[in-house]
């Protein structure tokens, strides 16, 4: 029970969001790149043989990704203060 309660603010910190970024890890990366497809989201890039990032715009991807197949599923870190993944089609704003 002890380690239960030392790993819950971890849990919280690194439990993802609908709409945000998120690792898949799975046993292998094909593996996980099915889940990811399996759940309706996009593969935004690969991470190490294990691993991908992955967004889905639709409420409880991370739930479908565990149905689907994925081993765990974290927060991504790679979408900024937000966790959320810049759309590619709107371009960066420049300070002035």
């Amino acid at each position: 029970m002890a380690i239960g309660a030392l790993l819950a603010p971890v849990g919280v910190v690194l439990a993802p969001r609908d709409g945000a970024v998120v690792v898949v890890l799975a046993t292998s990366s094909a593996m996980a790149a099915e889940a990811v497809s399996r759940a309706d989201g996009v593969i935004l890039a690969p991470i190490g043989r294990f691993g991908l990032l992955a967004r889905s715009d639709i409420p409880g991807f991370s739930a479908r990704l565990y149905q689907s197949g994925a081993a765990l599923v974290l927060a991504g870190l790679g979408g900024g203060c937000s966790g959320q993944a810049r759309d590619s089609l709107i371009p960066a704003r420049r300070s002035p």
